[in-house]
């Protein structure tokens, strides 16, 4: 964010707040009154600002701007420039979002609550995507001017059975039906939580952690006997990308 930026320019700022601004005497005591008012006022929003979060940001920011706008005026002196560089520095006061997310991100992990051993091979897994052959070149591509698209390549049909002779043991079969389809998005990012709409207009937020981008989608993994319907395996399901 641009805070960190504009943090030498305040400690400077302030210095000259309190260094180089007497009282005017004489004819212009109003003046240098309202200019001292006008300097406490900047140095009480500069301080404000240097504690500003994420959510208080651009609002402290704003505030801290126009404070120093209001120095200008009331001064009537910024000699060196250095009132207006620091509020040129703080431009339209937004957050800054990291270019991390701007890339192609491949979907890497389908994580449940508990290990599966969908393809019947002896060995289960929390990582779905490692029981099966499909979902394998899934991408999410985010663009600078926040505007990007998912591509799917394939997507599975799900069968369950139980074991003869068990109660809950289960064997599965997975049909993998290739296809291509693009879909555009738009995004946002506040803080870690990145905001995906898509071209129907519904919005899921996804949660950035280095390189992996993640969203939980209670009950999403569900699968039930069609001959059965008693015989039902569901499991909250994590998606997983990770940055390419």
């Amino acid at each position: 964010m641009k805070k960190l930026g504009t943090l030498f320019s305040i400690f400077i700022l302030l210095t000259a707040f309190t260094c180089e601004n007497e009282p005017l005497e004489g004819e212009f005591v109003d003046e240098g009154a309202l200019c001292e008012n006008a300097i406490d006022n900047a140095v009480t929003a500069a301080l404000n600002f240097v504690a500003a979060n994420d959510d208080n940001f651009t609002q402290l920011c704003n505030a801290y701007k126009n404070a120093l706008e209001a120095q200008i005026n009331a001064c009537g002196d910024d000699a060196n420039g250095s009132v207006q560089a620091a509020i040129d520095d703080l431009g339209d006061c937004a957050i800054d979002q990291p270019d991390d997310l701007v890339g192609t991100w491949l979907l890497t992990a389908w994580n449940g609550e508990e290990q599966i051993d969908l393809n019947n091979d002896g060995t289960e897994s929390i990582n779905f995507l490692d029981e099966m052959d499909c979902y394998n070149n899934e991408t999410i591509v985010f663009n600078a001017d926040n505007t990007g698209f998912v591509m799917s390549t394939s997507y599975a049909l799900f069968d369950i059975f139980i074991e003869v002779g068990t109660t809950d043991s289960f064997d599965f079969t997975i049909d993998c039906i290739a296809e291509v389809e693009n879909t555009d998005i738009t995004w946002s990012q506040t803080g870690n939580i990145v905001s995906i709409t898509d071209s129907t207009n519904e919005t899921t937020d996804w949660t950035l952690a280095g390189n992996t981008l993640s969203i939980t989608f209670p009950e999403g993994f569900s699968v039930t006997d069609p001959d059965d319907t008693t015989v039902t395996v569901t499991q909250d399901l994590t998606f997983v990308y990770t940055k390419q």
